[in-house]
């Protein structure tokens, strides 16, 4: 190769790999673990690239705490029905999320419960496709057997 073509080269494998710095990664959280905090919302950052809720929670001994729960980014949150419509500052909450590993108080949110009872949840039911403890996706083989059809 020539010089030309080896600086052409890197130049566009330099170009090609910057769109991987651009999204962080979620090893600050401990997907092992969950907490739930009951509280009250003092914003709700509807934003790319990850929505966040703030919430102001009381413990035993009467001392708040701000708790920060990352979530997706608007258009996840408005799959699953959580927009700023429905969640609002001043809303009683208990909410539930993958803590840091640092014990800073923030977590990766998961599921958020309002007053009403109404769940908002952003993993799937049954969790995800390989996750440790999701069973496996259905065979023919592990599959009920159907009803012949009827005469």
């Amino acid at each position: 190769m020539t010089k030309r073509q080896v600086s052409m080269l890197s130049i566009a494998l330099l170009l090609m790999s910057t769109p991987l710095l651009a999204h962080h990664s979620a090893a600050m959280f401990d997907r092992t673990k969950k907490i739930t905090v009951h509280g009250t919302v003092m914003r709700f950052q509807y934003a790319q690239p990850h929505s966040w809720i703030d919430v102001m929670t009381t413990d035993a001994d009467g001392k708040e705490q701000l708790w920060a729960f990352e979530g997706g980014a608007p258009i996840q949150m408005k799959m699953v029905g959580l927009t700023p419509d429905v969640l609002k500052v001043g809303d009683k909450i208990t909410i539930t999320g993958h803590p840091l590993r640092d014990g800073r108080p923030a977590a990766a949110f998961i599921e958020l419960t309002l007053p009403s009872g109404k769940v908002y949840n952003t993993k799937p039911p049954g969790g995800y496709p390989g996750a440790p403890g999701t069973p496996p996706p259905a065979t023919p083989a592990t599959q009920p057997a159907s009803p012949p059809p009827a005469r």
